[in-house]
């Protein structure tokens, strides 16, 4: 009894050790294809990941569910059962297990001899684990390749420089006007893009309220402001341009302030734009001399034959 006890006491633990490596090979596998759906969830939607939270859940996962399957019961007469059913003994090692008395002897004996003339069969590795080295690939790769929206821009060290001292500048003014600090956190995320069209609208927000004018301490103050963002974004797009992305640029903040003045005057009051038209070229023929009997003509070409 004691023979056989040691033998599957020895086939327990290789059984146990071969069903935790399955678990943790498995849920690797899982785990690795869950990761590659993050990463590229991450990727196209620019969210931020944090590495070393996703490596840290990556690793526990299959550690947890190792550990899972190691405590789970598994005694040497279950593992007497395993192996009747796995090598086709027909519960002989149970039976010489459970059964005593005058025949316990003789089952034992025949159960030790069929479990020492029995082969086991190769461990066969889970089919999750013949995938976990495609999806492992395919998570480096993932690792490796920078973000679409971003190709180009990052890590580049003169972006940085610039984005760094633009940021300090916009900093400072973050008190003054929400739309510094909106600009200053775009740059702090890593979106030039974003942080340049923040620009260009407080710019020509600025310019319109430097073109209404008002005392002289505020108009300097709005132009002191104006000046530093329009400085800001000229060094962003710059930057850029030298990366060679795709800058559209707006018309100059002044300009289009002024184009949406005139257009809200002109929406104000539409009969200023087509009143002078006529008195000016009644005006202008009216001091031509022309012979009189061409007077029914020029009045009808004139629109003054009423």
């Amino acid at each position: 009894m004691k023979d056989l006890l040691q033998t599957l006491a020895a086939h327990r633990r290789r059984i146990r050790g071969a069903r935790v490596a399955d678990a943790a090979l498995r849920w690797a596998f899982y785990a690795s294809v869950g990761a590659c759906l993050a990463l590229l969830v991450s990727k196209f939607a620019g969210i931020a990941l944090p590495l070393a939270v996703a490596a840290a859940g990556l690793a526990a996962l299959p550690l947890a569910m190792a550990v899972r399957e190691w405590s789970r019961s598994f005694s040497i007469r279950d593992c007497a059962i395993h192996l009747d059913r796995l090598l086709g003994l027909d519960e002989r090692l149970s039976s010489a297990l459970e059964a005593p008395g005058a025949m316990g002897p003789v089952l034992l004996a025949d159960a030790t001899g069929a479990l020492t003339r029995s082969t086991l069969p190769p461990h066969r590795l889970p089919r999750e684990a013949k995938l976990l080295g495609g999806s492992a690939l395919l998570l480096a790769a993932l690792v490796a390749i920078p973000s679409p929206g971003r190709s180009g821009a990052t890590g580049d060290p003169g972006l940085e420089a610039v984005a760094a001292e633009q940021l300090k500048n916009l900093e400072s003014l973050a008190n003054v006007d929400v739309q510094f600090k909106d600009a200053a956190e775009a740059l702090a995320s890593g979106h030039p893009e974003q942080a340049l069209a923040i620009l260009e609208e407080l710019k020509a927000k600025l310019a319109a309220k430097l073109l209404e004018g008002g005392d002289g301490g505020s108009a300097a103050e709005t132009q002191k402001l104006l000046d530093q963002a329009t400085a800001s974004a000229a060094a962003i797009s710059a930057e850029l341009a030298r990366l060679g992305r795709t800058i559209h640029a707006p018309p100059p903040a002044v300009a289009q302030a002024k184009l949406e003045r005139q257009k809200t005057v002109e929406q104000a009051d539409p009969a200023s734009t087509v009143g002078p038209s006529a008195p000016s070229r009644a005006a202008a023929s009216a001091g031509i001399p022309w012979n009189p009997r061409y007077e029914p003509v020029i009045r009808r070409y004139f629109g003054r034959d009423q």
